[in-house]
């Protein structure tokens, strides 16, 4: 009767065994997970994040300088400037009153004034404008000069120098023959009218050809004609309320 006594032994300390096993031991559903290990996944969590849109960020930090390039670039191409009208000063050779001028027509010297009874501030666009003149020439027996002809021409400008008027010419031819006498004590006088011009015009020159027959004989049988050139330039008030 012992052998099944021996069996039965065994069998008891087996048993016994695995429930000593099995109380060491905790289930792995009882465990409870520690705090520190999940805030340490989040952060790592959020570096991973902040990693991946570090590059963007920056893209768009080098994106701001194009734009402001773009803003303040040069001018797209084709595009013209406006031009902006150029001013022209005006000289007004009777802003005194009168003016003189000392010429030359072969071995003669001449002297032309020119001068207006009408006050500058009268010369406006639609006004006849009066200019007078007077010449003389040096008195010389060997060769007396003559006037034989007189030709005026003049021009309206605006205030940029563009031409807006071209009245009629003036021209006097000598009804005596050789010409007029003009050697001083004698001269020559006219008066030359600048008739009303267009409202733009700011200021009109007039130019003066002096045609001069200076005897070439004592008796002044033979004649050589010079030709003396001048120009004065005279402002022209703008319109009242322009």
């Amino acid at each position: 009767m012992r052998p099944p006594r021996t069996r039965s032994l065994t069998v008891a300390a087996a048993l016994a065994s695995l429930l000593l096993l099995s109380g060491c031991g905790t289930p792995p559903w009882e465990i409870e997970q520690d705090p520190t290990d999940t805030d340490t996944a989040t952060s790592s969590e959020e570096s991973s994040s902040s990693a991946s849109t570090s590059p963007s960020e920056s893209d768009t930090a080098t994106a701001s300088p194009s734009e402001d390039a773009t803003t303040t670039g040069p001018p797209e191409p084709g595009e013209t400037p406006e031009p902006q009208p150029t001013l022209t000063q005006v000289v007004n050779d009777l802003q005194s009153g009168s003016t003189e001028r000392t010429l030359t027509a072969g071995a003669a010297t001449l002297t032309a004034t020119y001068w207006s009874d009408l006050n500058m501030a009268d010369w406006t666009p639609d006004a006849s404008k009066p200019v007078s003149l007077s010449l003389t020439a040096q008195e010389n027996e060997d060769a007396p000069a003559y006037l034989a002809r007189l030709h005026v021409t003049s021009v309206a400008r605006d205030e940029s120098g563009a031409l807006v008027s071209q009245p009629p010419d003036l021209v006097d031819d000598a009804t005596v023959q050789p010409g007029y006498t003009i050697e001083d004590p004698y001269s020559y006088s006219t008066t030359v009218l600048v008739p009303p011009l267009p409202e733009e015009a700011r200021s009109v020159e007039l130019t003066f050809s002096y045609e001069i027959l200076i005897a070439t004989t004592p008796r002044a049988q033979a004649f050589s004609k010079q030709t003396a050139t001048d120009r004065i330039t005279v402002a022209i008030a703008p319109p009242a309320g322009s």
